[in-house]
Protein backbone atom coordinates (compact mmCIF):
# COMPACT_ATOMS: atom_id res chain seq x y z
CA UNK A 1 0.00 0.00 0.00
CA UNK A 2 1.12 3.16 -0.74
CA UNK A 3 0.67 5.40 1.89
CA UNK A 4 2.23 8.43 0.85
CA UNK A 5 -0.09 9.47 -2.13
CA UNK A 6 -3.25 8.38 0.59
CA UNK A 7 -2.26 10.69 3.18
CA UNK A 8 -1.87 13.47 0.39
CA UNK A 9 -5.17 13.08 -1.33
CA UNK A 10 -6.62 13.24 2.02
CA UNK A 11 -4.75 16.80 2.88
CA UNK A 12 -6.37 17.92 -0.45
CA UNK A 13 -9.69 16.90 0.30
CA UNK A 14 -9.24 18.82 4.18
CA UNK A 15 -8.01 21.68 2.69
CA UNK A 16 -10.90 21.60 -0.01
CA UNK A 17 -13.48 20.74 2.29
CA UNK A 18 -12.29 23.68 4.61
CA UNK A 19 -12.09 25.77 1.64
CA UNK A 20 -15.47 25.14 1.09
CA UNK A 21 -16.56 25.82 4.97
CA UNK A 22 -14.61 29.12 4.10
CA UNK A 23 -16.31 30.21 0.87
CA UNK A 24 -19.92 29.04 0.99
CA UNK A 25 -20.27 28.63 5.00
CA UNK A 26 -23.26 30.35 7.48
CA UNK A 27 -22.70 34.07 7.84
CA UNK A 28 -23.98 35.69 11.17
CA UNK A 29 -27.17 37.06 10.68
CA UNK A 30 -27.26 41.01 11.28
CA UNK A 31 -31.16 42.27 10.54
CA UNK A 32 -31.52 45.89 11.25
CA UNK A 33 -35.05 46.18 11.67
CA UNK A 34 -37.24 46.95 14.51
CA UNK A 35 -40.42 45.84 15.87
CA UNK A 36 -42.27 46.17 19.20
CA UNK A 37 -46.03 45.90 20.16
CA UNK A 38 -47.17 48.91 22.12
CA UNK A 39 -49.52 46.58 24.38
CA UNK A 40 -46.56 45.01 26.30
CA UNK A 41 -46.65 48.53 27.79
CA UNK A 42 -50.60 48.24 28.98
CA UNK A 43 -49.65 47.92 32.52
CA UNK A 44 -46.61 50.19 32.31
CA UNK A 45 -43.25 49.56 31.41
CA UNK A 46 -41.97 49.44 35.18
CA UNK A 47 -44.14 46.42 35.36
CA UNK A 48 -43.00 45.39 31.74
CA UNK A 49 -39.51 45.30 32.41
CA UNK A 50 -39.89 43.60 35.64
CA UNK A 51 -41.47 40.89 34.15
CA UNK A 52 -39.48 40.56 31.31
CA UNK A 53 -36.00 40.34 33.45
CA UNK A 54 -37.91 37.80 35.77
CA UNK A 55 -37.25 35.23 33.46
CA UNK A 56 -33.57 35.58 34.67
CA UNK A 57 -31.67 34.56 37.97
CA UNK A 58 -28.57 35.83 36.88
CA UNK A 59 -28.76 39.27 36.54
CA UNK A 60 -26.25 41.24 38.39
CA UNK A 61 -27.41 43.45 40.98
CA UNK A 62 -28.51 46.67 38.97
CA UNK A 63 -27.88 46.15 35.66
CA UNK A 64 -31.39 45.16 35.00
CA UNK A 65 -33.79 46.94 32.33
CA UNK A 66 -35.68 49.80 34.41
CA UNK A 67 -36.76 53.44 34.70
CA UNK A 68 -35.32 55.78 36.86
CA UNK A 69 -38.15 58.33 37.21
CA UNK A 70 -38.15 62.36 37.46
CA UNK A 71 -41.66 62.30 39.00
CA UNK A 72 -44.34 59.96 39.70
CA UNK A 73 -43.87 56.96 37.96
CA UNK A 74 -45.57 56.24 34.40
CA UNK A 75 -46.11 60.21 34.21
CA UNK A 76 -44.65 61.11 31.11
CA UNK A 77 -42.04 63.95 31.05
CA UNK A 78 -41.35 66.41 28.29
CA UNK A 79 -38.29 65.06 27.97
CA UNK A 80 -36.73 61.26 27.92
CA UNK A 81 -33.31 59.52 27.66
CA UNK A 82 -32.19 55.99 26.79
CA UNK A 83 -28.92 54.77 27.45
CA UNK A 84 -27.80 51.86 25.30
CA UNK A 85 -24.73 50.45 26.80
CA UNK A 86 -21.41 48.71 25.58
CA UNK A 87 -20.19 45.39 24.50
CA UNK A 88 -19.91 43.07 27.31
CA UNK A 89 -20.71 46.17 29.56
CA UNK A 90 -23.97 47.15 31.31
CA UNK A 91 -26.04 50.17 32.34
CA UNK A 92 -23.13 51.26 34.56
CA UNK A 93 -20.68 51.99 31.94
CA UNK A 94 -20.77 55.74 32.07
CA UNK A 95 -22.73 56.92 35.03
CA UNK A 96 -24.02 59.06 36.09
CA UNK A 97 -23.27 61.09 32.84
CA UNK A 98 -26.98 59.76 31.45
CA UNK A 99 -28.30 60.45 35.22
CA UNK A 100 -27.28 64.00 35.55
CA UNK A 101 -28.28 65.02 31.83
CA UNK A 102 -31.90 63.16 32.36
CA UNK A 103 -32.01 65.43 35.72
CA UNK A 104 -31.27 68.80 34.11
CA UNK A 105 -34.28 67.98 31.51
CA UNK A 106 -36.65 66.97 34.13
CA UNK A 107 -36.73 63.67 32.23
CA UNK A 108 -37.57 60.45 33.06
CA UNK A 109 -34.67 57.97 31.92
CA UNK A 110 -34.70 54.19 30.62
CA UNK A 111 -31.86 52.22 31.06
CA UNK A 112 -31.75 48.99 28.83
CA UNK A 113 -29.89 45.98 29.24
CA UNK A 114 -28.65 43.88 25.90
CA UNK A 115 -29.47 40.59 25.41
CA UNK A 116 -26.52 38.48 26.93
CA UNK A 117 -25.41 40.98 29.21
CA UNK A 118 -25.00 41.67 32.88
CA UNK A 119 -25.64 38.11 33.43
CA UNK A 120 -22.81 34.71 33.56
CA UNK A 121 -19.91 34.83 31.54
CA UNK A 122 -21.81 31.88 29.60
CA UNK A 123 -24.72 33.85 28.52
CA UNK A 124 -22.86 36.52 26.27
CA UNK A 125 -22.85 33.23 23.71
CA UNK A 126 -26.58 33.39 23.42
CA UNK A 127 -26.36 36.90 21.97
CA UNK A 128 -27.72 38.00 18.91
CA UNK A 129 -27.93 41.08 16.75
CA UNK A 130 -31.47 40.34 16.37
CA UNK A 131 -32.04 39.86 20.19
CA UNK A 132 -29.70 43.16 20.58
CA UNK A 133 -32.53 45.03 18.07
CA UNK A 134 -35.01 43.95 19.62
CA UNK A 135 -33.85 45.40 23.06
CA UNK A 136 -33.04 48.58 21.30
CA UNK A 137 -36.88 48.63 19.64
CA UNK A 138 -37.99 47.94 23.11
CA UNK A 139 -35.51 50.82 24.67
CA UNK A 140 -36.76 53.29 22.42
CA UNK A 141 -40.43 52.63 22.93
CA UNK A 142 -39.98 53.20 26.41
CA UNK A 143 -38.12 56.32 25.74
CA UNK A 144 -40.72 57.86 23.16
CA UNK A 145 -43.98 56.63 25.80
CA UNK A 146 -42.32 58.15 28.60
CA UNK A 147 -41.17 61.81 27.25
CA UNK A 148 -42.49 64.00 24.58
CA UNK A 149 -38.49 64.47 22.87
CA UNK A 150 -36.13 61.41 23.09
CA UNK A 151 -32.52 61.84 23.73
CA UNK A 152 -30.65 58.78 22.46
CA UNK A 153 -27.13 57.78 24.46
CA UNK A 154 -25.11 55.18 23.61
CA UNK A 155 -21.40 53.70 24.24
CA UNK A 156 -19.26 51.66 21.85
CA UNK A 157 -21.60 48.64 19.90
CA UNK A 158 -24.62 50.74 22.55
CA UNK A 159 -23.76 53.49 19.60
CA UNK A 160 -23.23 51.40 16.80
CA UNK A 161 -27.15 50.26 17.23
CA UNK A 162 -28.30 53.73 17.96
CA UNK A 163 -26.64 54.03 14.47
CA UNK A 164 -28.98 51.04 13.19
CA UNK A 165 -32.12 52.71 14.50
CA UNK A 166 -31.53 55.82 12.98
CA UNK A 167 -31.52 54.98 9.55
CA UNK A 168 -35.42 54.32 9.60
CA UNK A 169 -37.29 57.80 9.84
CA UNK A 170 -40.33 56.83 11.40
CA UNK A 171 -38.31 55.09 14.31
CA UNK A 172 -36.26 58.32 14.43
CA UNK A 173 -39.24 60.31 15.08
CA UNK A 174 -39.87 62.00 18.20
CA UNK A 175 -36.21 61.40 18.85
CA UNK A 176 -34.34 65.03 19.29
CA UNK A 177 -30.68 64.00 19.01
CA UNK A 178 -28.53 60.99 19.43
CA UNK A 179 -24.97 60.79 21.39
CA UNK A 180 -22.71 58.51 20.38
CA UNK A 181 -19.83 58.07 22.62
CA UNK A 182 -16.84 55.98 21.55
CA UNK A 183 -19.08 54.48 18.61
CA UNK A 184 -17.85 51.02 17.37
CA UNK A 185 -17.58 51.01 13.59
CA UNK A 186 -14.45 49.25 13.89
CA UNK A 187 -12.85 47.13 16.57
CA UNK A 188 -8.94 47.75 16.89
CA UNK A 189 -7.65 44.24 16.61
CA UNK A 190 -6.17 42.28 13.84
CA UNK A 191 -8.64 39.37 14.74
CA UNK A 192 -11.76 41.50 14.14
CA UNK A 193 -11.76 41.34 10.05
CA UNK A 194 -12.37 37.14 10.52
CA UNK A 195 -16.04 38.01 12.61
CA UNK A 196 -17.63 38.61 9.38
CA UNK A 197 -16.13 35.49 7.35
CA UNK A 198 -18.34 32.51 6.53
CA UNK A 199 -18.78 29.58 8.89
CA UNK A 200 -17.08 31.57 12.13
CA UNK A 201 -19.06 30.33 14.67
CA UNK A 202 -17.47 27.23 13.31
CA UNK A 203 -13.73 27.90 13.27
CA UNK A 204 -13.18 31.25 14.95
CA UNK A 205 -12.83 29.66 18.45
CA UNK A 206 -9.89 27.60 16.75
CA UNK A 207 -8.16 30.90 15.78
CA UNK A 208 -9.01 33.27 19.24
CA UNK A 209 -9.50 30.35 21.51
CA UNK A 210 -12.93 28.88 23.29
CA UNK A 211 -12.57 32.05 25.87
CA UNK A 212 -11.78 35.86 25.78
CA UNK A 213 -10.85 37.05 29.04
CA UNK A 214 -9.42 41.13 29.83
CA UNK A 215 -8.30 42.46 33.52
CA UNK A 216 -10.84 44.39 34.92
CA UNK A 217 -9.29 47.70 35.75
CA UNK A 218 -11.12 47.88 39.39
CA UNK A 219 -13.55 46.18 41.40
CA UNK A 220 -16.63 48.19 39.78
CA UNK A 221 -15.71 46.58 36.27
CA UNK A 222 -15.06 43.52 37.47
CA UNK A 223 -18.54 43.45 38.56
CA UNK A 224 -20.64 45.65 36.42
CA UNK A 225 -18.70 43.84 33.15
CA UNK A 226 -18.12 40.45 31.85
CA UNK A 227 -14.65 40.02 31.95
CA UNK A 228 -14.46 36.87 30.30
CA UNK A 229 -17.03 35.18 27.84
CA UNK A 230 -16.77 33.00 24.92
CA UNK A 231 -15.06 34.35 21.65
CA UNK A 232 -17.94 33.36 20.02
CA UNK A 233 -20.18 36.14 21.74
CA UNK A 234 -17.65 38.56 19.64
CA UNK A 235 -19.49 37.34 16.55
CA UNK A 236 -22.87 39.39 16.37
CA UNK A 237 -20.73 42.97 17.09
CA UNK A 238 -18.80 41.65 14.06
CA UNK A 239 -21.79 41.19 11.76
CA UNK A 240 -23.69 44.39 13.38
CA UNK A 241 -20.79 46.64 12.89
CA UNK A 242 -20.51 44.93 8.92
CA UNK A 243 -24.35 45.77 8.46
CA UNK A 244 -24.54 49.02 9.80
CA UNK A 245 -21.05 50.09 7.84
CA UNK A 246 -23.04 49.47 4.99
CA UNK A 247 -26.07 51.74 5.42
CA UNK A 248 -26.23 55.21 3.58
CA UNK A 249 -25.21 57.56 6.33
CA UNK A 250 -25.62 60.76 4.21
CA UNK A 251 -29.78 60.23 4.31
CA UNK A 252 -29.49 59.94 8.11
CA UNK A 253 -31.93 63.20 9.57
CA UNK A 254 -31.57 62.73 13.47
CA UNK A 255 -29.21 65.33 14.85
CA UNK A 256 -25.63 63.66 16.15
CA UNK A 257 -22.87 64.22 18.66
CA UNK A 258 -20.48 62.23 18.11
CA UNK A 259 -18.10 61.89 21.73
CA UNK A 260 -14.84 59.52 20.73
CA UNK A 261 -10.77 60.39 21.14
CA UNK A 262 -8.59 59.96 18.30
CA UNK A 263 -6.61 57.75 21.06
CA UNK A 264 -8.98 55.24 21.34
CA UNK A 265 -7.73 51.55 21.76
CA UNK A 266 -10.32 49.70 21.49
CA UNK A 267 -12.54 50.76 17.91
CA UNK A 268 -10.95 52.47 15.42
CA UNK A 269 -10.88 56.72 15.39
CA UNK A 270 -10.80 56.62 11.46
CA UNK A 271 -13.80 54.53 11.18
CA UNK A 272 -15.61 57.07 13.22
CA UNK A 273 -14.81 59.67 11.00
CA UNK A 274 -15.60 57.93 8.47
CA UNK A 275 -19.66 57.88 9.75
CA UNK A 276 -19.21 61.28 11.32
CA UNK A 277 -18.63 62.96 7.81
CA UNK A 278 -21.46 61.09 6.07
CA UNK A 279 -23.99 61.65 8.77
CA UNK A 280 -27.03 63.23 6.93
CA UNK A 281 -24.89 65.07 4.22
CA UNK A 282 -27.50 64.62 2.13
CA UNK A 283 -29.98 66.54 4.48
CA UNK A 284 -27.38 68.93 5.90
CA UNK A 285 -28.16 66.98 9.35
CA UNK A 286 -26.61 69.05 12.64
CA UNK A 287 -23.27 66.67 13.24
CA UNK A 288 -21.27 67.88 15.96
CA UNK A 289 -17.83 66.44 17.30
CA UNK A 290 -16.53 66.82 21.04
CA UNK A 291 -12.94 66.16 21.63
CA UNK A 292 -12.29 64.52 25.61
CA UNK A 293 -9.48 66.45 27.44
CA UNK A 294 -8.20 62.62 29.27
CA UNK A 295 -6.26 62.65 32.21
CA UNK A 296 -4.44 60.59 34.43
CA UNK A 297 -6.65 58.35 36.36
CA UNK A 298 -9.09 58.30 33.15
CA UNK A 299 -9.55 54.94 30.80
CA UNK A 300 -5.82 54.47 29.11
CA UNK A 301 -7.77 52.79 26.26
CA UNK A 302 -9.25 56.21 25.83
CA UNK A 303 -12.52 54.14 25.34
CA UNK A 304 -14.92 54.67 27.86
CA UNK A 305 -14.49 58.36 28.19
CA UNK A 306 -16.59 58.89 30.90
CA UNK A 307 -18.19 57.45 34.23
CA UNK A 308 -17.10 57.03 37.50
CA UNK A 309 -16.00 53.45 36.67
CA UNK A 310 -13.42 54.18 34.01
CA UNK A 311 -12.82 57.95 33.61
CA UNK A 312 -14.41 60.37 36.63
CA UNK A 313 -12.45 63.22 35.21
CA UNK A 314 -14.72 63.90 32.18
CA UNK A 315 -18.01 63.15 33.75
CA UNK A 316 -18.56 67.16 33.81
CA UNK A 317 -17.38 67.96 30.81
CA UNK A 318 -19.64 65.58 29.22
CA UNK A 319 -22.58 66.05 31.38
CA UNK A 320 -22.40 70.01 30.28
CA UNK A 321 -21.24 69.39 26.83
CA UNK A 322 -24.53 67.38 25.88
CA UNK A 323 -26.51 69.87 27.58
CA UNK A 324 -25.46 72.37 25.78
CA UNK A 325 -25.29 70.71 22.57
CA UNK A 326 -29.48 69.95 23.45
CA UNK A 327 -30.15 73.58 23.59
CA UNK A 328 -28.35 74.11 20.25
CA UNK A 329 -30.59 71.69 18.79
CA UNK A 330 -33.95 72.21 20.42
Amino acid sequence: MHVRPVLGWLGIALMTALAALIAFGPREPAPLDMHFDLSQFEDGVAAHFDRTEARFDDITAGAEKRVIWAGAPEQKTGWSVLYVHGFSATSEEIRPVPDRVAQALGANLIYTRLQGHGRSSAAMGDATVAGWMADMAEGLAAAKTLGDKVILIGTSTGATLITAAAQSPIDMEGVAGVVLVSPNYGVNNPFARVLTWPAARIWAPWIAGETISFTPRNAAQEEYWTTSYPSVATLPMGALIKAVNALDHRQFLTPALFWYSDNDQVVQPAATDHVRRRWGADWHTVVTRAYPDLKQGDDPNAHVIAGDIMSPGQNDMMVSGILGWIKEIE
